[in-house]
């Protein structure tokens, strides 16, 4: 099974791998499967991997099940994921979470100085 998030509502949605295209059934939005997006890296059990997409409600984390062990994909801000394999709920823990955006972006950069 692999997971997105629906482009249009944000839910979690779960597909037969191989699937090219994925309708939600919440919001009936047919969404277009990316190859690879979740297979393409493995991270240790207490490691979540955050994709940085241009704005927060994009933005989506991995983490394995608890149980299972199958990554599971969740929508920024989740304090738990369901896995649509086992049912188990796996937490969200601090060290899963994202730091703030200010703090991931440092400092600001002092400003140039004029030519003359």
């Amino acid at each position: 099974m692999g997971q997105m998030v629906c482009g249009s509502c944000h839910r979690l949605l779960s597909y037969p791998q191989g699937a090219r295209h994925v309708q939600c059934s919440c919001c009936q939005t047919v969404n277009f499967v990316l190859e690879g997006s979740l297979y393409s890296f493995t991270p240790t059990d207490a490691q979540s991997m955050l994709f940085n997409n241009q704005s927060s409600s994009h933005q989506v984390g991995h983490v394995k099940c608890g149980s299972c062990s199958v990554l599971l994909m969740y929508p920024y801000g989740a304090p738990s994921v369901r896995c649509s394999s086992c049912r188990f709920v796996t937490e969200i823990g601090v060290h899963n979470r994202r730091p703030p955006l200010s703090v991931q972006q440092g400092p600001l950069p002092p400003p140039p100085s004029p030519v003359h």
